[in-house]
């Protein structure tokens, strides 16, 4: 019967004579380095990130800043592909009530894709979302699950995994109305701090 693994002070798990580092929810955690790695973001959020300042600390400036909304495409951005997928899932199904069948159906479908991450899970919810006649919140999840496996001939060319589900959770979110905007944004973003975590 093995041990149970120790941890190191850094989080990592100690394995024998090697400390395998703790698994993370994001593409990197210092903000630079994501910029670096997605240009695009410049184009979507206009406040910067410091030097070394990681996503969390930026994520709690944008939370604050004048456009609250720009937290959430950070967060879209900094997490990977199938946890940013998950996320926001998990934000629309707390708003299901502004939601269409489309959005219902393709919900469904992406929770089970969430326990059951197959390519042909993917490619279906892809095929009902590409059929939908317009481009409601869960569609615009159900294409960011689709563009998340790596990429389709038939997928728009400038449609990225976390462009969609930035279109996604902001749509749902106007879908809300004005009155419950700002609490429903801040359970969003407080879902993403707590998947960023230190």
């Amino acid at each position: 019967m093995s041990e149970t693994p120790k941890t190191t002070s850094g989080g990592g798990l100690l394995d024998g004579d090697r400390t395998v580092p703790p698994s993370s929810n994001l593409r990197t955690v210092l903000a630079p380095d994501l910029y670096a790695m997605m240009p695009e973001l410049k184009e979507d959020i206009q406040l910067q990130p410091r030097a070394n300042e990681s996503v969390s600390f930026l994520l709690a400036r944008l939370r604050s800043s004048t456009t609250p909304e720009e937290a959430v495409t950070m967060a879209s951005y900094a997490f990977q592909p199938r946890i940013s997928v998950w996320w926001a899932h998990e934000c629309m199904t707390t708003m299901r009530e502004h939601l269409t069948p489309i959005d219902h159906q393709l919900l469904e479908l992406i929770g089970g894709w969430a326990h059951d991450p197959s390519d042909s899970n993917r490619r279906g919810i892809y095929d009902v979302a590409l059929s939908a006649p317009s481009k409601t919140p869960g569609v615009w999840l159900g294409l960011a699950t689709g563009v998340s496996g790596g990429g389709r001939r038939d997928e728009p060319v400038d449609l990225s995994t976390p462009r969609a589900v930035n279109a996604g959770i902001l749509s749902c979110l106007a879908r809300g109305g004005l009155p419950q905007r700002s609490i429903n944004l801040a359970r969003f973003i407080t879902l993403a701090q707590t998947l960023v975590g230190d």
